[in-house]
């Protein structure tokens, strides 16, 4: 039986959102997502607390061979992290692999004129429906416009409050002085 599916906590660069494209970056990521689960392959699903969401693709992990493909296309610096609470399975193991190939400026992070896919999209249509973002490694949660002071591979987004829960704690934002 076939569903679609979206894979959770990972995000490629768009081939096509709302007729815009992110080129060779979305095209070398949608040709290598081919080559690891050519069609009729055998995959394992996984899902987290929330198994689908709205538009009814099922929210999966999907492991081939014993590979947890979401991990692999971070590994290649073809997918930036976007992990959405309550979906936090696999979080650690994919933010490590988001902050690697950055550091190391694999893939798409060799392009700094890239913009993450999240980013591109919201560009394109406005802001995130996002409420808030929080830093795994700290557990700290901020406004989504305070986004900057997580990095990009340690984000975990919420996009309902009530998500917020231990080990996550939300701080107020911060309150700077008007200028005069």
């Amino acid at each position: 039986m076939n569903h679609p599916i979206r894979m959770l906590s990972i995000d490629t660069p768009e081939t096509h959102f709302l007729g815009a494209s992110q080129g060779r970056w979305g095209e070398a990521a949608a040709a290598r997502l081919a080559e690891l689960l050519p069609e009729g392959a055998e995959v394992e699903i996984q899902t987290d607390e929330q198994p689908c969401d709205a538009y009814g693709r099922v929210l999966a992990y999907v492991l081939s061979g014993g590979r947890l493909i979401n991990q692999q296309l971070l590994e290649e610096g073809l997918a930036m992290t976007y992990i959405v609470a309550p979906n936090l399975r696999h979080a650690q193991v994919l933010s490590e692999a988001a902050r690697c190939s950055f550091t190391e400026q694999r893939g798409m992070f060799s392009d700094p004129s890239l913009l993450l896919p999240y980013e591109f999209r919201w560009s394109m249509r406005g802001q995130s429906s996002a409420k808030l973002v929080g830093s795994l490694s700290r557990g700290q949660v901020f406004e989504l416009s305070e986004r900057e002071r997580v990095p990009c591979w340690d984000r975990v987004f919420f996009f309902d409050a009530r998500d917020v829960r231990e080990p996550f704690v939300r701080l107020a934002a911060e309150r700077r002085p008007r200028g005069r």
